[in-house]
């Protein structure tokens, strides 16, 4: 029985190693982020937060769902096009959201669909230089 007792306990202690590795190396993986946020340039919009989870969406009312990914997608947009991030975001959103969920994991997709909006304001903006004359 004390033969148990002793196995038990190495066990446990064991455990608590093991568990005090784990730890330690989250924090390791922490403090790695923290410095290359802190090396980013000013002016740059931080990381944003874990990516959007099917559930977390799911559990979320429609207008909720599209808060969530617009305030993902507006730091990405602010990064190229900060004049016009506000009006590009609003017009994606207008996409569906898997989409757009597309959109925040391929920064080329993204970028593709901010060209895209970009050439539409552009459009736009002549027709309404067109219409005044």
């Amino acid at each position: 029985q004390q033969q148990q007792q002793q196995q038990q306990q190495q066990q446990q202690q064991q455990h608590a190693a093991q568990m005090h590795l784990m730890q330690a190396q989250q924090m390791q993986q922490m403090q790695a982020q923290a410095a290359m946020q802190a090396q980013q340039p000013q002016g740059v919009a931080p990381p944003v937060e874990a990516a959007l989870t099917p559930s977390a969406l799911a559990a979320a009312s429609p207008t909720q769902q599209k808060n969530m990914i617009g305030e993902r997608l507006y730091p990405l947009i602010m990064g190229t096009q900060p004049q016009l991030a506000g009006k590009i975001t609003g017009m994606l959103l207008e996409m569906d959201n898997s989409e757009l969920l597309h959109l925040l994991e391929s920064p080329d997709a993204l970028q593709a669909k901010i060209n895209e909006a970009l050439q539409v304001l552009e459009k736009h903006q002549q027709q309404q230089t067109g219409e005044e004359k």
